[in-house]
Order: C-alpha cells, then structure tokens, then sequence
C-alpha cells in the first residue's frame, strides 16, 4: 500500500473510531484538499469501511467504563478497524472499481438493491431500489442528475461549489445538509433531513422556497407554486427504507402495496377493487412481503392467495388463473 493510502485508512479508521476533535478535523481538511489523490485515497478507504460496517453484526454495549480505562479500548477499536480496510484493501486492490474516483458517473439500483457510495467531495449517496443517479463534479460546481427511482443525499459543506440535485425539472440546492429527493411522472418530492435546502422549478413561474429539516416539498411539472409542508414524522415515516424498513400509518392499502412492490420481486395484486382504500398500520421489512399480506387477510378478513412469483388478495384467486 502506498504512504497515501496508509494516512487515507487512519483517517477514516480516527473518524468511525473515536471523532475528529476541532484541531484534527482542520488537519484533516488541509490534507484532503492538498492533493486530489488523497481524495481518492480517501474514497476507496471509504468505501472499503462502508462495506466492512454493513457486513460486521452489531455487539451488545458493554458497561461503561471508568474514563480512564476509556481510551484502550478506543485504541484497541481504532487499530481493529484499521486493520480490517488494511486487509481488505489488500484482497481487492487491482480487482474493485470504486465508481466514486471518477468525475462523472451513473449509479444505478436494480429491483430490491440499496448502494451507499461516497463520492469524491466527501459527500454520500444512499441509492434506493430501482433508482439511477448521474454525478457530474466540476471545479465550479457539484451537479447530481436523478434519472429514476430516489436517493437520500448528506453533503459535505463547500460554499465555492453548490451541491445541486436536478429530477426533471425540479432543482434542489444545498451546502452541508442531508435531504432526499424521489422522481415521480408527474413530478420531484423532497424530504429534508438536515440544514436547509432550496427547491425550484426550471422554466416555471414558480418562486423558489427554502426548506429546512423536517420539511416536504413536491415540485409538481405544471404546478406555479411548489407545496411545502412541515412533517417531521412523515418524513422519518418515508425514508425508513434506509433501515430497510417499511412503516404504514394510515396509509391506504394501495399505497402499502406500491410500496412493497417497488422493493419485492414478489409482486402483489389487489384482487378486489374495495380494498384499494382501507386504512393500515404496521412496521414491516421490505423484504417480508408475505408477512405483510397475511395480516392484511387478518385485519381485513379477506383471503390471499401466495403463489411463486405473486401475492393476490382480495377474492382468493387460484395459482392457475382460474
């Protein structure tokens, strides 16, 4: 491993390990900034660390601890993590395309697939299912394109470059915040999360608004005014998929259904037209699309029928069509 990589792992390994302090985080910023191959350094390691994190199982807390026996242990955790990017930069180096090293590019979600890439200015992307992102980084500003599908943004602050996030014809604009944006037909909704965001509508009449944490805005394609909402509960409620989560409050079974159906290649289908309105609650996986239908014939005392690739509910159709 290059001397670059080594000082690009023990950032990332102080940073998940402990936090950087005021002096460390101003240290780190010069070196980041002082050459554009430790920003690479930094991606890879990144992402390395990303993919270690998702595939380790959390452990019980342990008791806390005198503060003095506070700081081996934090060592003992640095060097772990710092070891493990280590190790697995050795296996993949020359075999893994860190996407995120490049100017431009297109990120894409397949049906029930979630990716979260770093990308090269220290920001993150958490892609949802089904979703494609093009990322086009410039010296004068940071533009990502959401082709399809949605994607939940936490961006590092820099106000000599714009971070700017276009669906359609909907624009949303931030500097150090974290806001989602979803693609509609008919239109972009964003979701934000932290800091502060400014929406508006190319080409329309439309004033732009400023949104901040906690707020929604749906930027309609015809609308000449753009809806803003503040539901800080509804928008914990949406991005549950970040946690791979489903939660229904009040939400009808339609819209329970087209939700599960955007992550499950199991699909379901609402025999019976009356349903389509009936109000549920629940906390779901996504991935638990049977579990789902089975307390909806429950609470709604409707049959269902789960076939291989299909879940009907409503009139009990048979697996053979008939």
């Amino acid at each position: 491993m290059s001397t670059i990589d080594n000082e690009a792992f023990e950032w990332v390994a102080r940073k998940h390990a402990r936090g950087l302090g005021d002096l460390e985080s101003s240290v780190f910023d010069a070196w980041y900034a002082a050459d554009s191959r430790h920003q690479g350094a930094y991606a890879r390691a990144m992402a390395i660390y990303n993919a270690i994190n998702l595939a380790t199982v959390p452990q019980a807390p342990a008791p806390e601890l005198p503060r003095a026996a506070e700081q081996p242990a934090r060592s003992r955790r640095s060097m772990w993590v710092y070891g493990a990017i280590a190790a697995c930069f050795v296996a993949a180096v020359g075999t893994v395309h860190f996407s995120a090293l490049r100017d431009d590019q297109v990120l894409s979600t397949a049906k029930g697939e979630f990716r979260k890439v770093p990308l090269q200015d220290k920001s993150v992307a958490t892609i949802n299912s089904g979703s494609r992102i093009e990322v086009e980084f410039t010296k004068d500003q940071r533009k990502i394109n959401l082709r399809e599908g949605e994607a939940w943004f936490e961006v590092a602050k820099d106000k000599s470059k714009p971070f700017i996030v276009e669906a359609g014809d909907a624009r949303i604009r931030a500097v150090g915040t974290a806001f989602s944006v979803r693609r509609f037909a008919s239109g972009a909704e964003v979701l934000v999360t932290e800091g502060t965001v400014e929406v508006w509508s190319r080409g329309r009449t439309a004033q732009r608004r400023q949104l901040i944490a906690g707020e929604r805005a749906f930027l309609a394609q015809a609308a000449s005014a753009i809806a803003v909402s503040r539901q800080p509960m509804e928008v914990d409620r949406k991005l549950a998929w970040r946690e791979g989560k489903l939660i229904l409050k009040n939400q009808t079974l339609h819209d329970a259904v087209a939700d599960f159906n955007r992550y499950s290649p199991r699909e379901i289908v609402i025999v019976d037209a009356t349903l389509r309105d009936k109000r549920l609650f629940g906390q779901y996986k996504l991935d638990a699309p049977e579990l789902f239908a089975r307390d909806v014939s429950t609470v709604l005392d409707v049959p269902i029928v789960i076939t291989a690739d299909t879940i009907f509910i409503g009139q009990g159709k048979a697996p053979d069509g008939s």
